[in-house]
């Protein structure tokens, strides 16, 4: 078979091939890129490699980089595991298919839960050690030799008696072997790349303005649309009142959205003229019959927490269960209530949609973290069915969670079909704000009984809260009867001989969605309080305490590598612990009082186990930014609803921790960083802030805090 000849090669296949230890490979398709010097099409190798003719590798990332790093951490494995010229490597974007799915979310083109790297890690292993074995077996043609007397060398194949040719230079007339499974399977090529602290393979572009987000993606023509949502959750439309929006220069049209309180899109040629259309509406709505009231609906949830529910979905159950325990030297008991959240992710959520398939479909350009999910809305709201939407991902400006059910698509692929025109919807930050997605509010019912000596003998943790997956996925979430999301961080590592872990979903108005931590974010927060407060009241050092009910070995290291500290006078020191997505993590915070009387980092100190890590500067500014973000969710972020509608309606109105509050000093240690295979990181720092710094304030003051954000509770 020549380079002339093409396979159809699935990431399916690749996965099957490389267990069977035989190689699939194919060349000869210029499909996703451009041509390279002087027009000649690039060679591309497996769904995930090609070589350009002016001498590139380019990988075809099928994780979205939406600024966590992914495009160049996964450009490293596959450089490493190719033994390429890391000067030689470029990277863009996936385009849709299955090809590129994520084996973590079932092969659906979704990136998410701290699972690039960790997942697409085999898959890229295997991807690059198969490009590199066919370019060693072409080389074993041309030199007419054996395969131990080649080896390759950062981009250079080298025979034995000092013969050489770049890998470049040899991709153009690579040929195939008649079979595949007769392709020789060298040795791995030796690590050279994986554990450097590389430079980000996106800052030149980014830093030079060339980058190109979804806003950035509106093509030559296309129509803008803002969306003008009810003034109160669940009010239905009665009257638009367009008529002076269009009369105003530039505004095209005004569609009310389809179905129940769904917004009013108004259409126009520019940006500018479509927010002057919707700021000329004089829209009426119907009142909702409930006006939603979160401070109201939390005391709700409380009241359910301490009770319990008979549709409560056991998370966990070990011990005598049924059964009353004996009576507890001392029980104590802990309410934790938080409130919601949002995204603030500053690139406004986008989609462009252009009708395709004779306008029964559309191609879609967004900022997103789910194409497949997005493609799922399109369909849901045009009343079409998925295959005739296909999403493309550009690099995202801040996500979060946010943008893994992006609700522009949908909006945007119906008003596309409806005008028979490209069209872009834009939902600005502000907009995101007072109308967008947040996380649940959720209050937990914590109780621990301790025997004579201190130990926690019986564990119940009941969490009551809006389940993400019931809203987007109703008959997922009624046969599996929870949602894994809002119990994250719950299934702790303590062993506690009995135990009772409850999940209680109650539907909301407002549109809960997935928030960086998800469930942890809370749950962590109340387990490593109460943990805490148990470690007091028995007289035990907080961090002995935790050691003694862990038996997990990567657990106790991440502890025990925190080591001892005395705080300085007026300073307290407070720890928290957690397993997850795969990883370990123990923070010390060292906090003292403002000016104000409130609680102030001076240092977070965190030990982190999360596998291999390829990419160690990344990885650190992963944790960085995840405990910033902790921080300021933990310390005063809020989003409150009254009659049914936000009370903060700009980013402005929405208090973000600021420059001077921020912590100035991040510690992050990060062990066995050269062992097994990468595990989750972007999300792991963000839940253990508040715990670790309620647990030194109770330590300073001799006050538990129970409530999120902080400055409330």
């Amino acid at each position: 078979m020549t380079s002339h000849e093409a396979i159809k090669l699935s990431r399916r296949a690749l996965l099957v091939s490389g267990a069977a230890g035989s190689a699939a490979v194919l060349f000869g398709l210029g499909g996703l890129g451009g041509a390279g010097a002087a027009g000649a099409p690039p060679r591309r190798i497996n769904a995930l490699v090609r070589f350009e003719a002016d001498g590139a590798i380019t990988l075809v990332n099928p994780a979205i980089e939406m600024g966590q790093g992914s495009s160049t951490a996964l450009a490293q494995v596959l450089a490493d595991a190719l033994d390429a010229d890391w000067r030689r490597i470029r990277v863009e974007p996936a385009p849709y298919g299955d090809d590129y799915g994520s084996p973590h979310f079932g092969m659906r083109l979704v990136t998410a839960d701290s699972a690039s790297t960790r997942a697409f890690w085999p898959v890229l292993r295997e991807a690059g050690a198969q490009a590199r074995a066919v370019l060693i077996w072409n080389a074993m043609q041309r030199w007419q030799c054996a395969a131990d007397a080649v080896h390759t060398e950062a981009g250079q194949l080298l025979h034995r008696d000092g013969r050489r040719i770049a890998y470049a230079d040899l991709a153009p007339q690579a040929e195939l072997p008649g079979l595949l499974a007769n392709l020789p399977k060298p040795a791995p090529a030796p690590s050279r790349l994986v554990g450097q602290a590389l430079p980000r393979i996106d800052l030149v572009d980014k830093l030079a303005g060339r980058a190109v987000y979804g806003v950035d993606a509106r093509s030559e023509g296309a129509l803008v649309a803002v969306l003008l949502p009810p003034e109160r959750l669940g009010a239905k439309l009665l009257e638009p009142g367009d008529a002076a929006a269009r009369a105003l220069p530039g505004v095209v049209n005004v569609l009310p959205l389809p179905g129940e309180s769904a917004p009013i899109a108004v259409v126009a040629r520019d940006t500018w003229s479509a927010l002057q259309g919707r700021a000329a509406l004089q829209a009426r709505w119907s009142p909702p019959a409930e006006l939603y009231d979160s401070e109201r609906a939390l005391q709700r949830f409380a009241d359910i927490a301490r009770q319990g529910a008979p549709d409560a979905h056991v998370v966990r159950q070990t011990g005598a269960a049924g059964h009353a325990p004996p009576a507890p030297a001392r029980r104590l008991q802990s309410l934790i209530l938080s409130r919601h959240v949002t995204h603030a992710a500053l690139e406004p959520i986008n989609a462009q949609a252009t009708p395709a398939w004779l306008n029964q479909g559309a191609d879609i350009v967004a900022s997103t973290q789910a194409p497949s999910l997005d493609m799922r809305r399109a369909a849901q709201t045009a009343k079409r069915p998925p295959p005739v939407f296909a999403v493309q991902s550009t690099l995202v400006g801040g996500a979060f969670g946010r943008r893994v059910d992006n609700d522009a698509a949908g909006a945007a692929a119906w008003l596309a079909l409806q005008l028979k025109a490209p069209v872009q919807v834009l939902q600005f930050v502000g907009d995101d704000v007072a109308h967008g997605q947040v996380r649940t509010i959720a209050a937990q019912q914590l109780e621990a009984d301790l025997d004579d000596q201190g130990r926690i003998t019986r564990w119940l943790h009941r969490t009551v809260g809006s389940a993400t997956t019931a809203r987007m996925f109703p008959e997922r979430f009624q046969k599996e009867g929870f949602d894994q999301t809002l119990v994250d961080g719950s299934e702790h590592a303590y062993d506690i001989p009995q135990q009772r872990i409850e999940s209680i979903h109650r539907p909301l108005p407002v549109a809960c969605g997935f928030l960086r931590g998800v469930g942890a974010g809370f749950n962590v927060f109340g387990i490593e309080t109460l943990v805490d407060e148990a470690a007091a009241l028995a007289g035990r050092d907080p961090l002995a305490y935790r050691l003694a009910m862990l038996r997990e070995p990567r657990a106790r290291r991440v502890i025990e590598a925190l080591g001892d500290h005395t705080p300085a006078p007026g300073t307290a020191a407070g720890h928290a612990y957690m397993g997850l997505r795969s990883s370990h993590i123990a923070l010390r915070a060292l906090v003292t009082r403002d000016a104000a009387g409130h609680p102030r980092i001076e240092r977070l100190q965190f030990v982190v186990d999360a596998g291999l890590i390829v990419n160690p500067e990344l990885a650190r500014t992963q944790i960085e930014g995840a405990a910033l973000m902790g921080w300021s969710i933990a310390r005063q972020e809020a989003l409150d609803f009254v009659d049914g509608r936000a009370v903060q309606r700009a980013l402005a109105d929405y208090t973000i921790t600021r420059l001077p509050e921020l912590p100035p000093h991040i510690d992050c240690r990060f062990i066995d960083a050269t062992q097994g295979e990468p595990r989750g990181v972007g999300e792991i720092a963000l839940p253990l802030v508040a715990p670790a710094v309620a647990n030194a304030w109770a330590r300073l003051t001799g006050r538990r805090l129970r409530a999120l954000p902080l400055l409330r509770g």
